[in-house]
């Protein structure tokens, strides 16, 4: 990074610490002059300077009357600052006197597919902890914000100028410690952004503008950005980047090997972290932090990139390099699909709202990735992969079935995956280094050479630090470590009871087997690019008054903790204090997740997905999944593939927030709700209490009861009741039994179910469940 972006960079990360000092109580003032009062005594050096000047004058009234040199980093924090908030700052927290000082911070789901108030987040530091949003609005202690104020402070290395290495750092503990509290406590604005996701925002759109008037030779930003704010608002200084790996699906589930569930989990995490290593090369070729990502998610992302011929050089020469080694290693499983669409502030800010800048930026970028999935390699990279081994070495590999230069009965890279299988777990540093002076874990691309990645720990990283060696940077699996040299904080979900198929199913209950289930959030582009308007509004503004970039980039943020942090601890039980499952995840993350296991506890498992799904977003949001069962023989790509079918089926309900069961051909499809409280709480439940003391007995009355409930599907609804009411009497206890009471309970709950088509569809599905249940075989 250049100095003056690296600056800016510190300056507006920083720009609103004062916010957390006022808040703490005991002083008085503005929380400018506050922050910049806690802050000049830990960092005196001249080097820090420019940063002060932005807690200090990122305020327009407050550069008015202190007027600093028209070249000070200041006047861009105070237009950074103005776009990531989307307003204009009229008052200053500290000295106007509509801020409620404890208020809390509001979950982002709050304005998401209307309205979802009433709701707070509890206020405890960002631990990798699921704490669900709060009824009602409790106030915040002080005590939290003290505490911030200290531990922040406590994380500043001591240097006496600003350093890229440390930049990462920052950002996390920021994360950690920023998140819990509203970036506004103005009465008039929602509270629905969080500290540190305004920081973020601010920064990202400082640096671009940093790197903007570097390359144009521009030194004076009090005449370009303060006196002349609404034309340079106006100016296409950024770029909205995205970018998308194809063939995700096909390169993890393309496994011929029927005991491969530790190359598909490895497979999964490869592709994340390759996904993250792109991205950080990316950003470093652009002169850029990973304050400028968006959001990563599912092989896809979106960063805040400036408007600079060297950027656009950078990113083409780049993407090219990187799918130049996915198509070496890999073929043409994998391609990375990129594209960009210069904007300008008022984009960022969507104005004017009834011209819809802000949709029409994102739809932009979307027809550029379209378009280079289209048209995906030059000539040199057909000619390439059309090469073949002249020398007809190659052979076939057992797992992933691709034609290559065999080690034993594997290609390279699916022996990778199986080394990295136990180390994803049991290691949470993952080094990546410039020398190749150890046997590294495996090597990638990067903008200058090779990148060696070793998966370690934090003792053996420290070490190899303290040795001199070049470390590119630092990767810290589901938790910070500040002292780190470019640590970057990455969230896993590698929740696994066991790696091997067989074991799963033999934690089974009832039958042996295992499930597969794959759940994705419903209508998520939508929501991303549309989720905050406003539709029943009279006029533009009001429609579209909730749509901006630092909530966007919150919404993204959140989701990324649900399906890459807290589901670890929905399925290890640590949430709400239940048993753990015996299920491992694939792949979980973005929007949508893959879970194999014991049958019953898959099951289970996405009950809470869904559960704490809906009570995280507070209903603004909804999921659908599919789950099979299957024998632990059966192929895993099959599974995958009929899993997914299911997963089909249950999004083809109307409004979707369904789950389908079994198999795809057959009607056992439902809403959530219903699947939990009419199919396992009400019917299998009246099944296996009345059934409990003879298990043979009511399984195989079940069979003959079910073919003639399936009779009755195929003939449009008709039962032959005197048939039901027969195998029903069947049952009856002698006179004189203690069950007759229950039995006629029974029977009559039975005899009611099978009068309506619905009622019956779901017994249908019950008797599946209780069969499941209590066969041993």
């Amino acid at each position: 990074m250049r100095t003056q972006t690296l600056l800016t960079a510190y300056g507006c990360l920083l720009h609103d610490f004062g916010k957390i000092v006022y808040r703490a109580g005991g002083a008085s003032g503005s929380h400018s002059h506050l922050g910049w009062e806690s802050l000049k005594g830990l960092l005196p050096g001249e080097g820090w300077q420019p940063v002060l000047d932005c807690l200090r004058w990122h305020h327009a009234a407050e550069l008015r009357r202190n007027s600093p040199p028209a070249e000070n980093l200041a006047y861009i924090a105070c237009i950074a600052d103005n776009l990531s908030a989307a307003a204009d700052r009229r008052e200053i927290e500290g000295e106007g006197k509509t801020f409620i000082r404890d208020l809390p911070l509001s979950p982002v789901f709050l304005h998401m597919n209307g309205e979802h108030g009433g709701f707070s987040l509890p206020p405890f530091p960002q631990d990798g902890k699921l704490r669900l949003p709060l009824a009602g609005k409790a106030a915040v202690p002080a005590g939290r914000y003290a505490d911030a104020e200290r531990e922040i402070k406590a994380g500043f290395p001591g240097r006496e100028a600003p350093d890229e290495v440390w930049l990462n750092s920052l950002l996390s503990l920021l994360e950690s410690w920023a998140s819990p509290f509203p970036s506004s406590t103005f009465s008039g604005e929602s509270p629905d952004i969080s500290l540190y996701d305004h920081l973020k925002t601010s920064a990202a759109i400082g640096c671009c503008i940093s790197e903007y008037l570097l390359d144009q030779g521009e030194s004076d930003f009090r005449g370009r950005l303060f006196d002349n704010e609404e034309k340079f608002r106006e100016e296409p200084a950024f770029l909205l980047y995205s970018a998308d790996l194809s063939g995700i699906q096909r390169f993890i589930y393309t496994v011929a090997d029927g005991k491969a569930l530790r190359s598909l989990r490895s497979r999964s995490f490869f592709l994340g972290l390759l996904m993250e290593h792109y991205l950080d090369e990316l950003l470093l070729g652009c002169g850029l932090s990973r304050a400028n990502l968006l959001y990563s998610g599912g092989g896809h992302c979106y960063l805040l990139l400036s408007n600079t011929p060297e950027t656009i050089r950078a990113v083409e020469e780049w993407n090219r390099k990187f799918n130049d080694f996915l198509l070496d290693k890999f073929g043409a499983s994998l391609f990375l699909a990129h594209g960009w669409t210069p904007c300008c502030g008022n984009d960022l800010i969507n104005t004017p709202a009834e011209k819809t800048p802000y949709k029409e930026m994102f739809r932009r970028v979307s027809t550029a990735i379209s378009a280079h999935k289209m048209q995906r390699y030059s000539v040199e990279q057909l000619l390439r992969l059309n090469q073949q081994d002249e020398g007809g070495s190659e052979r076939e590999c057992r797992i992933c079935g691709r034609s290559s230069r065999l080690e034993g009965e594997l290609c390279r890279w699916c022996q990778i995956f199986i080394d990295l299988s136990v180390k994803i777990q049991s290691k949470g540093v993952y080094l990546v280094s410039e020398e190749d002076t150890e046997t590294p874990d495996f090597a990638l691309p990067a903008l200058d050479g090779t990148a060696y990645f070793t998966f370690t720990d934090e003792s053996a990283a420290r070490s190899r630090l303290k040795a001199g060696e070049a470390v590119r940077r630092i990767y810290t699996k589901n938790k910070s470590c500040t002292g780190f040299r470019y640590s970057t904080r990455i969230y896993v979900g590698d929740y696994a009871a066991d790696n091997l198929l067989e074991n799963l199913a033999n934690q089974s209950e009832g039958i042996r087997r295992i499930a597969v289930c794959r759940m994705d959030v419903d209508n998520l582009g939508q929501a991303f690019v549309a989720g905050f308007e406003a539709p029943d509004a009279s006029d533009s503004a009001s429609k579209y008054h909730y749509v901006t970039l630092s909530r966007t980039a919150a919404f993204s943020r959140q989701m990324s903790l649900f399906f890459q942090l807290y589901i670890n601890d929905i399925l290890s039980g640590v949430f709400n204090g239940k048993k753990p499952l015996a299920v491992s995840i694939v792949y979980s993350g973005g929007d949508d997740v893959f879970l194999v296991g014991a049958w019953n506890d898959v099951v289970e498992a996405a009950n809470r997905i869904e559960e704490a799904f809906s009570a995280f977003t507070c209903g603004a949001l909804t999921i659908s999944g599919g789950i099979g069962i299957f024998d632990d023989h059966y192929p895993i790509r099959a599974a995958a593939g009929r899993t997914a079918e299911l997963e089909d089926r249950a999004k083809e309900e109307p409004g979707k927030n369904a789950v389908a069961l079994f198999d795809p051909k057959e009607s056992h499809t439902y809403i959530w709700k219903v699947f939990r409280e009419q199919i396992l709480m009400e019917k299998m439940s009246a099944l296996q209490n009345f059934f409990t003391s003879s298990e043979e007995r009511g399984n195989a009355f079940l069979y003959r009861l079910m073919e003639l409930l399936r009779q009755s599907q195929a003939a449009n609804g008709q039962i032959n009741l005197a048939r039901y009411a027969y195998l029903l009497a069947r049952l009856e206890p002698p006179k004189g039994d203690p069950l007759r009471d229950a039995y006629r309970e029974f029977a009559d709950k039975m005899y009611s179910w099978a009068l309506e088509q619905t009622d019956r569809n779901q017994l249908i599905t019950a008797i599946y469940f209780y069969v499941y249940w209590n066969r041993r075989a």
